[in-house]
């Protein structure tokens, strides 16, 4: 009987805890559509919470998609801590993309978050690079061509990319278990850094002209 009462009892407070914090965390910034994610979070008493703190309203419909910047062809739209109070600190994010015929999203990572890909509509290739521990050379690519009702994980922190294939636009949700996710673009990374990494240093390291560094600055700038 004692030990049913202390499992109940730590029950209702693991509960209770899990409720207070998810109310504690619905708040972080006075005005979502200017967030400054990088500021400090701001809490809420936690009786003024109502049911607009944890809902955003036709927040993935085609009708909100915005083109991606420097990605041809890719349309977004993403619910996050700055769409979706309560989302602060509880670590989800979740977004919509449609990618246009033979559309590319570069090489990248997510140095804090995996990524979960479910495909609506259309075909993808994707795939991810896993560094060889005895050959630091090389990376295993871990690859599949997806189609409409298919799932992939793109593992923290590892390089991956999508590719449109076929003649049709592909419509995909992509979730991160991470409330304001961050992108490290492998070209922009590395020939648009600010300040600029030295031409010197980038031609030797990938054995290429200076004029061929200079034209990829220009690209990816």
């Amino acid at each position: 009987m004692e030990t049913t009462s202390a499992i109940s009892m730590t029950l209702c407070l693991f509960i209770s805890t899990i409720f207070l914090s998810s109310l504690a965390c619905a708040y972080h910034l006075k005005d979502p559509e200017a967030a400054d994610l990088k500021k400090e979070k701001i809490y809420k008493d936690s009786k003024l919470v109502n049911a607009d703190d944890f809902f955003a309203s036709s927040a993935l419909n085609p009708s909100q998609l915005k083109p991606l910047a420097n990605y041809d062809g890719i349309y977004s739209s993403v619910v996050d801590a700055r769409t979706i109070p309560a989302i602060n600190t509880i670590g989800i994010t979740i977004a919509r993309l449609i990618c246009k015929p033979l559309a590319v999203i570069p090489p990248h990572s997510h140095p804090q978050f995996s990524e979960l890909l479910t495909v609506l509509e259309g075909s993808l290739y994707v795939g991810f690079l896993v560094p060889y521990s005895s050959n630091l050379q090389k990376t295993q690519l871990v690859s599949k061509i997806l189609n409409a009702g298919d799932v992939f994980v793109f593992p923290q922190g590892h390089i991956h990319f999508q590719y449109t294939v076929g003649n049709t636009s592909a419509t995909v949700v992509q979730a991160f278990n991470g409330a304001n996710y961050l992108s490290a673009i492998v070209p922009s990374s590395i020939f648009a850094s600010d300040p600029p990494i030295n031409d010197d240093y980038l031609a030797k390291a990938f054995k290429l002209d200076k004029t061929v560094i200079e034209d990829l600055r220009k690209k990816f700038s």
